[in-house]
């Protein structure tokens, strides 16, 4: 067990490191932007094309625990959760643009439509929210 909790706080300190300091520092002004449509490449790249694959990358890359919580005619919620989303929330970490960009990319190809997703950080609950809406 203790490697196991070695390895996720390796992981989480790699996660913190490049999206807390380090991109910020070289983006500057357009982070959240540019972390967004690097999701969307990287679901791409990665040719994630369905919730269930989703699922399974953000496990992998230690993103937290995704659910599917509501789905409308036009709009799909998300939420993650877990312990690598509380310790992120807990160190003042909101960046969640590239599970963002993620989540709008293949919920495009699952629709087949248009969409963008928005982040709503659930203090509270210790959770984030991502809506996906699609046209």
């Amino acid at each position: 067990m203790q490697d196991n909790n070695q390895t996720n706080e390796h992981v989480y300190f790699l996660n913190q490191l490049y999206r807390d300091f380090l991109l910020p520092e070289i983006l500057g002004d357009d982070n959240n932007a540019i972390l967004y449509w690097a999701g969307k490449r990287i679901a791409r790249h990665y040719a994630l094309s369905s919730f269930d694959d989703l699922v399974e990358f953000f496990e992998t890359a230690e993103f937290g625990t995704l659910t599917k919580v509501k789905e409308r005619r036009s709009s799909i919620t998300f939420e993650l959760s877990g312990q690598n989303i509380v310790d992120r929330l807990n160190s003042d970490s909101k960046e969640f643009s590239i599970e963002s960009g993620m989540i709008a990319e293949v919920v495009q190809k699952e629709t087949d439509r248009s969409t963008e997703s928005e982040i709503t950080i659930l203090d509270k609950e210790k959770k984030v929210q991502i809506l996906a809406r699609f046209g």
